[in-house]
C-alpha cells in the first residue's frame, strides 16, 4: 500500500480579465408583444393588489416565475433594476412544482412601487417597439445587437429596450408572492421575507400579543407560533411569508434488545482526543464513565418531565464513540478509543429554535472541540424548496467557528412498509457543510429505515453511509439499561465521528480535508460508473471501516491532498508533475474530491450556498487544461446553460466529486503535451455582488490511477521536490507520536 501524500505547493492567483459581450436573444426563446402583453397585466395586477391592501412593508414584494432554472446572468436586467443590480432585490428563490429535473425558479424581489411603476412604463414602450419594428416578435435573428433597427422614436435608449425585450423572454409571469403551508403543527416556525417590516409591530396591528414572540425570535426574521397564529398570519399576510417548518423535534423512543450479564471493563483516559455529543442525557451508571464529561443543558421545566427512558439514546451514542470497536469487533476501526463531552439538551421532544439556541451557546463556548456528533433528528420531511430552520444553523455555526457536523440521516418510522416510497430527509440532515450519514446493512443495501436525499432538489445529502444495523442485525451499544442492540442512522454517524476527529485531532487534516478524504474514501472508483442506484439514500458511498484504507492507496495508485485558500476569481496550479511514458503519454486516470465551506443564506432558499468554486482537473494542453470531467464552464466561446451546469459540473454545490471512466482494458494513454504537467483549478463566483468575498479555504484529494499497476510513487514525490513543494508522507505511527507528545503537560520548577 502506498501512503496518503500530503503536498504543500503553491497556487497562483488569476483575475478574471473577460468582459461580457453585447446581450442577445437566446436562440431557443423568443419574445412576442403578446407574452409581454401579458407580463404588463401581471405588473398592474401586482400594483392593484399593493394599492388596495393593507401596507405593512414600504415596497412591494414580487414573484418572478422563470421558464429555467435561470443563472445570476441570465435573470432579469432592466425589469426591475434600481440603481444597483436586479440580483441585489432578491429576497427569495424557490422552484416550481414542476416535474423532478424540470423544476423551474420562482425568485422573489423586494423593490419601491416606483421600480413597478417604471418597469410598467418600459414595458409598454417595448410592445410598441416590437409591434412595429419587428412585427410582434423578437427572435434571435431579427433582434441581433448588430442590425440596424431604429431605436430613435422608442422612448428608450437601446440598451434597456433591448435589456426589456431580452428579460421578457425568460420570465413567463408576475405575481404577489402566496405560501403553502402544507401541514401544520402546534408549534411551527415562521420566517418573513427580508424587508424593513417590524414583526412586532406586525403582530400587535393583526391583534396578536408580539411582546411574547418579540423577546423569544426563533431567529432573524423568525419566529416561533402556535397554530392559531399562523393561521390568522396566513389569513391577513400571506405575501409577507418566506417559508414555515414545524417548530417540533421528536425524538422516537428506541425499541430496546438488552442482552443480560454482560460486564466490560476500560482503562482511564489519558490524552485522547475528544468528540462533542448534542443528544439527549446521559446515564452516569455505565462502565465508560470516566471517559465522558457530562453537562446537562435542560431548564426546570424540562427537568421535570426527564424519565429514565430519557437516558437510553445518549448514552448508547456516546458508548460507539469511546468504545464502540469493544461493543463491535467487526467493526474496529484502527482508530482507538475517544473521550466525549457530552451534552445532554432534550428528553424525547424539543423545539427546534430553542434546540438551535442550546448548540449555538454549546459551541461558542468549547471551541477546543473540532468535531460534534448530532444523531437527533425530526420526523418530518425537510422542504424541497429551503434549507430547514436548524439545518441552516449549522452550516451558519459551522462557516463561523471552523468545526465540523456529523449528522444522522434520521429514521423513518412509519408503521406502513416503506419501500419503495422512502420519504426525504428530516431535519437537521439537511446541513450541507455538515456530514449527513445514512445507514446500510452488512451487505452494503440501505436499511430499511433509511430515507431519501436529494436536499433542493440538487445537493447530494446523504453525503456517506455506514453500518448502523437493521431489525434483523442489530449493531451493540451501551446504554443506561446495560449491553444493548440497537438500528438506526443515529448509530451509524458516531462511527463517521469518530474517523473525522481522527483525521483532525490526530493526523493534523484541516476539516475541509478531513471531510473531502472521507468521501472520497466512500466514493472510489464505482461512484463514477454508476454502480451506486441507490445513491440518494446512501450518498457517495459506504466508507471504509478502517482508517489505514482511508489514508492509503493501491500501489498503483498516487494519493495526494492539497489545501489553500481561495482569494480571487481563478485559483490555479499548472505545474503537478505526473509521471508520463515515452512518447508524450501518460498512463493515469484521476479522480479528485473538492469540499469547502461557503456561506450560506436560508432566506435565499434554494439559492442557498454563496458562494462558488468550480473544479478542473486534468492534462496542461498551453493555458488551458483538459479537464477530466469534460468541465467547459468559464471556457472562452463555451457557453453552459444553468440546468446543465448544475446537473453535469454541479455548480453552486460545495462538494464537488469529479472522476475518470475506469476502464481498464480500453485504456491507451493520455496524451500529455510539453513537459506532460497536469494542472487543477478553481474558479469563484458569488451569488450577489453585495455577498461576502472572505477568503475560502478549500481542501481537495486527488488519487492517480496507473492503469498499467505500476508504482511510480517515489518517481512523483521526487519530481515534486525539484520543483519546491513540500511533501510529506501520512505516516500514522509517526502522527499518532506527535499528537501525545503535544499533548504531554510541561511542569516549570
Amino acid at each position: 500500500m502506498n501512503k496518503l501524500l500530503d503536498i504543500k505547493m503553491k497556487f497562483n492567483s488569476e483575475n478574471n480579465l473577460s468582459k461580457p459581450g453585447p446581450r442577445n436573444l437566446n436562440k431557443k426563446r423568443k419574445t412576442t408583444s403578446i407574452s409581454m402583453k401579458m407580463l404588463l397585466e401581471d405588473l398592474k395586477k401586482v400594483k392593484a393588489f399593493y394599492s388596495h391592501n393593507d401596507k405593512y412593508i414600504e415596497g412591494v414584494l414580487i414573484d418572478a416565475y422563470y421558464n429555467d432554472i435561470i443563472s445570476k446572468s441570465g435573470r432579469m436586467i432592466e425589469l426591475l433594476r434600481i440603481k444597483g443590480d436586479c440580483n441585489d432585490t432578491i429576497v427569495g428563490a424557490r422552484f416550481s412544482n414542476a416535474e423532478f429535473g424540470k423544476e423551474n425558479h420562482i425568485i422573489t424581489h423586494y423593490v419601491s412601487m416606483d421600480v413597478v411603476n417604471d418597469a410598467i412604463k418600459k414595458l409598454e414602450l417595448a410592445i410598441n417597439f416590437v409591434d412595429e419594428e419587428l412585427n410582434g416578435e423578437a427572435t434571435s435573428e431579427n433582434f441581433d445587437s448588430e442590425l440596424p433597427l431604429d431605436y430613435s422614436d422608442c422612448g428608450l435608449s437601446k440598451t434597456k429596450l433591448r435589456d426589456v425585450v431580452i428579460d421578457c423572454s425568460v420570465v413567463e409571469h408576475f405575481e404577489v408572492p402566496k405560501i403553502d403551508v402544507g401541514s401544520i403543527n402546534d408549534a411551527m416556525i415562521v420566517t418573513f421575507y427580508e424587508t424593513e417590516l417590524n414583526i412586532y409591530e406586525l403582530l400587535n396591528s393583526l391583534g396578536i400579543d408580539g411582546r411574547t414572540y418579540y423577546y423569544s425570535p426563533a431567529g432573524k426574521n423568525s419566529i416561533s407560533v402556535t397554530k392559531d397564529t399562523l393561521e390568522k398570519l396566513v389569513e391577513k399576510v400571506p405575501y409577507l411569508i418566506s417559508m414555515t417548518a414545524s417548530d417540533i423535534s421528536q425524538i422516537p423512543l428506541d425499541k430496546h434488545e438488552i442482552i443480560e450479564n454482560q460486564k466490560f471493563t476500560i482503562p482511564s483516559p489519558e490524552r485522547e482526543p475528544i468528540i462533542g455529543v448534542i443528544d439527549t442525557l446521559f446515564s452516569s451508571k455505565v462502565y465508560f464513565n470516566e471517559w465522558v464529561d457530562y453537562r446537562e443543558v435542560l431548564n426546570d421545566v424540562e427537568k421535570h418531565t426527564i424519565t429514565d427512558d430519557n437516558y437510553v439514546h445518549g448514552t448508547s451514542i456516546s458508548s460507539l464513540i469511546v468504545d464502540g470497536p469493544t461493543l463491535n469487533p467487526w467493526l474496529d476501526d484502527g482508530c482507538g478509543r475517544f473521550r466525549v463531552r457530552h451534552f445532554g439538551v432534550c428528553t424525547n421532544s424539543i423545539s427546534s429554535s430553542r434546540l438551535v439556541k442550546k448548540i449555538e451557546n454549546i459551541i461558542a463556548n468549547n471551541l477546543d472541540i473540532h468535531v460534534w456528533n448530532l444523531s437527533l433528528g425530526t420526523v418530518e420531511q425537510v422542504s424541497k424548496n429551503f434549507i430547514s430552520f436548524d439545518g441552516a444553523a449549522l452550516d451558519e455555526l459551522q462557516q463561523k467557528y471552523n468545526v465540523l457536523f456529523i449528522v444522522a440521516g434520521t429514521n423513518d418510522v412509519r408503521s406502513e412498509p416503506k419501500n419503495p416510497t422512502r420519504i426525504r430527509v428530516g431535519s437537521p440532515a439537511d446541513s450541507i457543510n455538515s456530514i449527513v450519514v445514512n445507514s446500510v446493512k452488512k451487505n452494503g443495501l440501505p436499511a430499511s429505515y433509511s430515507r431519501n436525499g436529494k436536499i433542493l432538489s440538487f445537493f447530494n445529502k446523504p453525503d456517506v453511509s455506514y453500518y448502523g444495523g437493521d431489525f434483523d442485525e442489530r449493531i451493540f451499544v451501551y446504554s443506561s439499561l446495560g449491553l444493548d442492540e440497537q438500528y438506526g442512522t443515529s448509530f451509524a454517524a458516531p462511527w463517521i465521528s469518530r474517523k473525522v476527529c481522527y483525521l483532525i485531532d490526530v493526523l493534523g487534516f484541516p476539516r475541509e480535508l478531513a471531510k473531502a478524504l472521507i468521501i472520497d474514501a466512500a466514493a472510489g472508483w464505482n461512484f463514477k460508473q454508476g454502480q451506486y442506484k441507490f445513491k440518494n439514500i446512501i450518498g457517495y458511498g459506504i466508507v471504509p471501516k478502517k482508517i489505514d484504507d482511508i489514508v492509503s492507496s493501491d500501489n498503483s495508485e498516487i494519493k495526494f491532498t492539497l489545501s489553500d485558500m481561495s482569494n480571487a476569481y481563478k485559483t490555479s496550479n499548472y505545474s503537478i508533475p505526473v509521471p508520463k511514458d515515452e512518447g508524450d503519454k501518460s498512463y493515469y486516470i484521476a479522480r479528485a474530491m473538492l469540499c469547502y465551506f461557503p456561506e450560506c443564506n436560508r432566506l435565499q432558499g434554494v439559492d442557498y450556498t454563496q458562494r462558488e468554486l468550480s473544479l478542473k482537473l486534468g492534462v496542461v494542453n498551453g493555458f488551458r487544461i483538459n479537464d477530466i470531467n469534460y468541465n467547459t464552464q468559464d471556457e472562452f466561446h463555451e457557453y453552459n446553460d444553468e440546468r446543465t451546469a448544475r446537473k453535469e459540473f454541479r455548480k453552486w454545490e460545495n462538494t464537488k466529486f469529479i472522476s475518470s471512466l475506469f476502464r481498464e482494458k480500453n485504456f491507451r494513454g493520455r496524451k500529455t503535451y510539453n513537459e506532460g504537467f497536469w494542472g487543477i483549478s478553481l474558479t469563484s463566483k458569488e451569488r450577489r455582488k453585495i455577498a461576502k468575498k472572505d477568503n475560502l479555504r478549500f481542501g481537495i484529494v486527488v488519487t492517480l490511477k496507473n492503469i498499467k499497476g505500476e508504482n511510480r510513487i517515489s518517481e512523483f514525490k521526487h519530481s515534486c521536490l525539484l520543483r519546491g513543494y513540500i511533501v510529506n508522507d501520512v505516516n500514522i505511527d509517526n502522527k499518532i507520536d506527535i499528537y501525545n507528545s503535544a499533548q504531554e503537560e510541561i511542569k516549570f520548577e
